[in-house]
């Protein structure tokens, strides 16, 4: 099996076709698992012997045993050899197994979100902005069965922090048309996407991260600012160099020489003990034993090789390959530095290590390359991340699209701001599976208007704001909705949904409903004459710490308000008078949902369709579920 990416493609198919696509994956990755385990652990047992015996032989050898040493010495230099050959297979089996786990993992929490199997996905933490907290709590934006986590695939630091800002800012309509060509031409690249997860991965994966590397390059000098301590060391490796050649030579008496290198021996290690730590935390920023800088070269070298016609891919591809900052020729460099780096962590070099490091001083001869590499590079890494960043985003999305086929990509345009709507044609909960979601034609706008949405208990209501708010939110990634059709302009989104107290506040749950209205308001005033960006409000049931005829007063102005600074939007409500009086009854449009009663196995049960119809709602059923779980009677128990 491809050690770098799966060796199928998955073709467009329907959801049950992808799920047992995926299945049929894992299976192929646990058979190829099972028999390099089987594998592994045979050639571990041989392994072990030929290492003992060649320690035999070689034992026999310096005891000369029966006269034969050269003959066992020459035996035990074969089955070493022979050793050596194991130990490269075995590391080689282990390779390829540990990279098999990997996709067998990657294909799992494909499967998983195909599924919404929430808890076999990796949960991935997302520091969120104080500001966003209350529309990411309210929409399910991050965190366990979110929108974060059912797209997927963003791993890398820099990944993470660009698809959270990309989830969370309102982008122009022509940023969205260009992401979603570029994820258009993505989908079309099954292999490079595969590779390209795979390794950002295997990144997330490591000990460090750009941003250390970010914070070297763009960090002056301090250790060696002069560049004295590394001369220092050149000269010393030179003296050491030169006497150890007077003695292979035999220009230098052993009397003199052998002294002279060990006096020299002691003064490098001594200069190794006094600088070796901080020259070791630089190191340490550049790269760990995971070999973080060959797995970006590898990145950025797929995107050099494959070719592009998005506008977006081509653009930040010659970012990464312009003649003065050519991203694929530095990381090789770089990594070649990194190696030399690493030697002391590399468990068969160790030795070697050792003896290049006092005697000629390895580590400062590498801290020089070191220093070099960042004056030359320094200014381009920050850059060269975020778009690396760019691309895993982008590719994730790619993959989210191409396993919801059935999905649409949404128009997303500048529309006048007196006419600015959302016309959605059956619209679901993307967060749902197929078989508990239920779509919903949804119309929200033009300026003026407020989409009033009035039901019973559990109907539907607030499944239907989230539905709008996850599917523009979706659509302003560039990533296809769950809808058959979506019209927008780019929206501005403000909730109000989840509102909690705060006792450490002293902060009620009314008032703290408040203070989160009266932010949506500013937020509505300050893009009133913003022709690019629309405030959508979404409020689910707002108030309701008051009594009825002060929360029907206080819900009409707010709407009043927003609707005022010519921000569209929808809002659920119990009140259904709400649409029937006053200015309200003319800027509502309201829709209501239905749920009916009926008899099974002898008992009451009440049912939901989730079906949206046009009016206002002409039925409630909190008395019903008194009674269904049985608090209807007057009768009290004062036993």
């Amino acid at each position: 099996m491809n050690n770098a990416s799966p060796d199928s493609q998955m073709p467009d198919q329907t959801h049950a076709q992808r799920v047992a696509w995926y299945q049929q994956q894992i299976e192929k990755y646990d058979q190829s698992i099972q028999a390099d385990s089987r594998t592994w652990k045979s050639i571990s047992m041989v392994r072990g012997l030929t290492f003992l015996a060649s320690v035999c032989l070689l034992v026999l050898g310096f005891l000369s045993y029966a006269g034969q040493q050269s003959l066992w010495f020459l035996l035990a230099g074969i089955v070493f050899a022979g050793f050596l050959y194991i130990a490269f297979r075995h590391e080689g089996i282990e390779t390829r197994r540990n990279r098999n786990l990997v996709w067998r993992r990657l294909y799992k929490w494909s499967l998983a979100r195909l599924n919404r199997d929430w808890d076999q996905l990796k949960q991935v933490p997302v520091e969120i902005p104080p500001q966003y907290a209350a529309i990411t709590n309210d929409l399910d934006l991050f965190g366990r069965s979110s929108l974060f986590q059912l797209v997927g695939g963003v791993e890398t630091p820099e990944g993470i922090r660009l698809f959270r800002e990309w989830i969370l800012n309102v982008p122009t309509s022509a940023a969205v048309q260009q992401r979603q060509a570029a994820i258009s031409d993505l989908k079309s690249k099954e292999v490079f996407r595969n590779k390209f997860r795979f390794l950002c991965h295997l990144l997330s994966a490591g000990d460090g991260g750009p941003e250390n590397l970010t914070a070297w390059a763009e960090t002056p000098r301090q250790l060696d600012q002069s560049g004295l301590i590394v001369w220092v060391a050149r000269a010393l490796a030179m003296i050491t160099g030169v006497a150890l050649m007077g003695l292979l030579t035999g220009l230098v008496p052993m009397t003199i020489s052998g002294p002279f290198i060990l006096a020299m021996l002691s003064i490098n290690f001594l200069y190794t003990v006094v600088f070796a730590g901080r020259i070791h935390a630089v190191f340490n920023q550049v790269s760990t034993r995971h070999g973080e800088i060959n797995h970006y070269y590898t990145a950025f070298q797929q995107i050099r090789d494959d070719q592009f016609t998005a506008p977006l891919l081509v653009q930040l591809k010659q970012e990464l390959f312009s003649e003065d900052a050519d991203v694929l020729t530095a990381t090789n460099r770089l990594g070649r530095i990194a190696w030399r780096a690493n030697l002391r962590r590399h468990g068969m070099l160790f030795v070697a290590y050792v003896l290049l490091q006092f005697g000629f001083l390895w580590d400062f001869h590498t801290l020089r390359q070191l220093q070099n590499w960042r004056d030359e590079h320094g200014k381009h890494v920050r850059r060269w991340f975020e778009i690396l960043g760019h691309w895993e985003v982008l590719a994730a999305i790619a993959q989210f699209a191409v396993d919801h086929v059935e999905w649409v990509d949404p128009t997303v345009t500048d529309q006048p701001k007196e006419e600015t709507k959302i016309a959605c044609e059956s619209l679901g909960h993307p967060l749902l599976d197929d078989s508990a979601r239920v779509n919903n034609d949804v119309v929200i706008g033009p300026s003026g208007s407020v989409l009033l949405v009035t039901g019973s208990n559990m109907s539907g209501k607030s499944t239907l704001l989230r539905s709008v708010g996850l599917n523009v939110v979706l659509a302003q990634l560039g990533a296809p909705v769950c809808a058959k059709s979506m019209t927008l302009s780019p929206m501005r989104i403000e909730t109000s949904m989840r509102i909690q107290d705060s006792l450490a506040d002293g902060v009620s749950f009314f008032m703290a409903e408040l203070k989160r209205l009266k932010q949506i308001v500013d937020f509505a005033r300050d893009y009133e004459d913003n022709s690019a960006t629309t405030v959508l409000f979404l409020l689910d049931e707002i108030l309701q710490g008051t009594n009825s005829r002060e929360r029907h007063i206080a819900v009409t102005r707010v709407v009043s308000h927003l609707i005022a600074h010519k921000a569209i939007g929808a809002v659920s409500t119990h009140d259904l008078e709400l649409g029937r009086s006053g200015e309200m009854a003319a800027a509502c449009r309201p829709i209501h949902f239905r749920e009916s009663f009926e008899t099974l196995d002898g008992k009451k049960a009440m049912t939901f369709d989730y079906i949206a119809r046009e009016g206002i709602a002409t039925t409630t059923n909190a008395l019903k579920l008194l009674e269904l779980v049985g608090l209807d009677s007057d009768e009290t128990d004062t036993t």
